[in-house]
C-alpha cells in the first residue's frame, strides 16, 4: 500500500511557528541588552516596568496576530506592521522594535498572497520601515557627516531595506513553491493509489472470471461424461454385464482427469516448490493433445471424424501457447455440449490453419433426443465462456443449427499470434 507522510513544512498547530519567533525574540532582544548594543538606553528600558510590560503586551500581541496568517495573510501582516511602529515610537531604542517576528510576517505574506494583495500591503510596511529607520539614523550625532549627508544616509537605509525585504520576499517564494509541489506529488501520489487499486480490481475479477471459466470447462466435459456413463452402467448393469463394465471404467477415468484438472488449476493459484527450487506446474493441454480428448469422448457417441490439419508432432510451428488452450479448450466444451444435449450423435471436429488464423469447427448430428438444447438454451456457461475465450485473443465464435437443422456447429477463428488482451490475465 502507498503511505503518505505529512510534509515537514506542514506543523499540527499554526502557533508552532509563531512561539518559535516569539522564543527567537526573546533571545535577540536579550542580547541586544546584554551586549550593548541599544548604547545608553539599556538602563532606561531595564529601569521601566512601564516599557518592559508594553514591550511584552506587544510582541504577545505579534504572536497572537501571526497564529492567523493562514487564514487571514495581509490582515495579520499589516498588524503585526502597526504594533512594530508603535513599539518603535514608544521604545527609548527604536532598534529594538524590528523583531523576529516582523521578518517572519513578511515572509508568511510572501508565502501565501501572490500579485497586488502581496506587493500593496508590502508597500505600506517598507516605506513606514524606510521612515523610521531614515529618521532613527538621522537620529544619531555625526551621522550626516559620512560621504553624501543626508542623501547617503537615506540611500544606505533605503538599499539596505530593499535587499532584507527581497531576500524575505524570495524566501517566501521558495518555501511556497515547495508546498505546491508537495501538494502536487500529493495529489499523483493519490491517483496513483487510486488507479493502482483500480488495476488491482481489475486484475482481481479478470482472474475470477477465468478461473470460473477453466474450472466449467474441465467439470463441465469429464463430469458430463462420468454422468452420461454412469446412467448408461445403470440400465446395462442386468443385461450386459460386460457393457456397463466397460462404461464404469471409463466414468472412473474421467473422474480422475477431472480430479487432475482441478488439481493443476489450483495448482496455478497455489504453486508448490519442489525439491529443486522449481515450481511443480504441470504442462498445459495443446492442440496437439486434442486427438487424446477424443479419443476419451469416443464412447459416448456413435462417431467422431477428426481432421487436425495443424502439426501436432511436438512443434505447432508460430502457434502461440494461450492460442493452443483455448483450441483444445473449445473442442472440450463443445464435445461437452454435444454429449449433453445431443447422445449418441455424429461428431465432427475440425482444427485448420488458414494462413495467420487457427480454424476450429466442431459439429455435431441432431438426435432424437436432443430437445435438451432447446430447453436449456441460455441458461449455462458454454458458449459465453467459449465466446470470451475467442474475443480474449482477438478471434471470434460462432454456433448456431445449420441451414437444414440438422447440425449443430461451433466455430472459431484464432489469430495464429494471438495475444491475451490484459497481461494480468491467466488462460491456463
Amino acid at each position: 500500500m502507498l503511505r503518505r507522510f505529512r510534509p515537514a513544512w506542514q506543523p499540527l498547530n499554526p502557533a508552532i511557528l509563531p512561539i518559535e519567533m516569539l522564543l527567537a525574540t526573546v533571545v535577540y532582544a536579550g542580547f541586544q541588552l546584554s551586549t550593548g548594543m541599544v548604547g545608553d538606553t539599556r538602563d532606561e528600558l531595564v529601569g521601566s516596568p512601564a516599557l518592559i510590560a508594553v514591550s511584552v503586551v506587544a510582541i504577545i500581541a505579534m504572536t497572537a496576530v501571526t497564529c492567523a496568517r493562514r487564514s487571514f495573510p495581509v490582515t495579520s501582516y499589516l498588524t503585526v506592521v502597526a504594533i512594530s511602529v508603535a513599539l518603535i515610537l514608544v521604545l527609548p531604542d527604536r532598534t529594538l522594535g524590528f523583531t523576529p517576528l516582523y521578518w517572519f510576517g513578511i515572509a508568511a505574506l510572501a508565502i501565501r498572497v501572490t500579485g497586488l494583495r502581496l506587493f500593496a500591503p508590502l508597500t505600506v510596511g517598507l516605506i513606514l520601515e524606510i521612515a523610521v529607520s531614515v529618521d532613527t539614523r538621522l537620529s544619531f550625532p555625526d551621522a550626516t557627516a559620512g560621504p553624501g549627508g543626508t542623501i547617503g544616509v537615506v540611500a544606505e537605509q533605503v538599499a539596505n531595506l530593499i535587499i532584507n525585504y527581497t531576500v524575505l520576499i524570495a524566501l517566501g517564494k521558495y518555501i511556497a513553491r515547495n508546498r505546491t509541489q508537495e501538494l502536487e506529488n500529493e495529489a499523483a501520489l493519490d491517483r496513483a493509489e487510486l488507479e493502482h487499486r483500480q488495476q488491482l480490481d481489475a486484475a482481481l475479477d479478470n482472474e475470477r472470471r477465468t478461473m470460473a471459466r477453466e474450472l466449467h470447462d474441465v467439470a463441465a466435459h469429464h463430469l458430463t461424461g462420468m454422468l452420461i456413463q454412469a446412467k448408461a452402467s445403470k440400465t446395462l448393469i442386468t443385461s450386459d454385464p460386460e457393457q456397463a463394465r466397460e462404461l464404469l471404467t471409463g466414468a472412473i477415468g474421467h473422474g480422475q482427469r477431472t480430479l487432475d484438472s482441478l488439481r493443476q488449476i489450483v495448482g496455478i493459484l497455489r504453486p508448490s516448490t519442489t525439491d529443486d527450487g522449481h515450481g511443480n506446474s504441470a504442462p498445459q493441454p495443446m492442440i496437439a493433445d486434442i486427438p487424446g480428448l477424443i479419443e476419451q469422448s469416443r464412447i459416448s457417441f456413435a462417431s467422431i471424424t477428426v481432421d487436425i490439419g495443424v502439426n501436432t508432432a511436438g512443434d505447432t510451428g508460430d502457434t502461440d501457447s494461450a492460442v493452443q488452450l483455448t483450441c483444445y479448450r473449445i473442442v472440450q466444451e463443445a464435445l461437452s455440449n454435444a454429449r449433453r444435449h445431443a447422445p449418441n450423435c455424429d461428431v465432427t471436429v475440425q482444427v485448420s490453419d488458414r494462413s495467420s488464423v487457427i480454424e476450429v469447427t466442431v459439429s455435431n448430428t441432431i438426435t432424437s433426443d436432443a430437445s435438451g438444447r432447446r430447453e436449456s438454451a441460455g441458461q449455462g456457461f458454454g458458449i459465453p465462456g467459449m465466446q470470451e475465450r475467442a474475443a480474449l485473443l482477438g478471434g471470434t465464435l460462432d454456433s448456431g443449427l445449420s441451414a437444414d437443422g440438422t447440425a449443430w456447429s461451433v466455430r472459431a477463428r484464432l489469430p495464429v499470434n494471438g495475444k491475451i488482451s490484459r497481461p494480468t490475465e491467466l488462460i491456463a
